[in-house]
């Protein structure tokens, strides 16, 4: 089952955690958002609390390490909290941790939390929907050679993602995703077949 975040939710669960942040007078002197998902909700974070400067990190960058006397970590999904801890070992100083969605059962609870899900989705947030659409359109091109797009809708939702909820979080995005993939020569449409028939590229 997957799950569409919209931007208007992700602002008001980064309000939540500065929120929480301020009543406890913890103002960091630096974000540390990690790779990628984390630099956006760290951006408005910074924007929300004043923080000026802000870090980005991929724990999968070894060695490397960051931070200073005030740390917030950020990151946009807790899955196992694996990520997390791997992070918390790179950042030195004084550090918290912030996330905007968690899973329920998750090892690791932060610091500082927008929500959590008792259930398991993938999520998909605003700005990871281009590559999370973009896969599942993909792997449902290579099940079946060609298809046409009212029947490429129908297997969309039957995998999980309801297309009528997409388009109401973000109207015309699925065919803006597959126009784009036409681009890059993932899918094409077919020349000679019917009305909206696509092939995989």
């Amino acid at each position: 089952m997957y799950l569409v975040i919209s931007w208007r939710y992700v602002e008001s669960l980064c309000r939540k955690i500065a929120s929480e942040i301020i009543e406890d007078a913890f103002i960091p002197d630096r974000i540390v958002a990690l790779v990628k998902g984390g630099v956006f909700a760290g951006s408005f974070l910074c924007d929300y609390l004043g923080v000026s400067k802000i870090e980005c990190l991929d724990v999968r960058e070894e060695g490397r390490r960051v931070g200073g006397k005030k740390t917030l970590l950020v990151d946009d999904f807790i899955n196992t909290g694996n990520t997390m801890k791997k992070a918390l070992k790179l950042v030195e100083g004084e550090v918290r941790t912030a996330s905007l969605l968690m899973l329920e059962n998750s090892e690791f609870i932060p610091d500082y939390l927008g929500d959590y899900l008792t259930d398991h989705y993938w999520v998909i947030f605003p700005w990871n929907i281009v590559e999370d659409l973009s896969e599942l359109i993909r792997d449902i091109m290579r099940e079946w050679g060609e298809i046409s797009q009212s029947k490429l809708r129908r297997v969309v939702s039957e995998r999980g993602l309801n297309i009528h909820s997409l388009e109401a979080v973000f109207p015309g995005k699925f065919e803006e995703v597959l126009q784009l993939m036409e681009l890059k020569g993932i899918v094409r449409k077919r020349i000679g077949g019917g009305k909206g028939l696509l092939e995989a590229g």
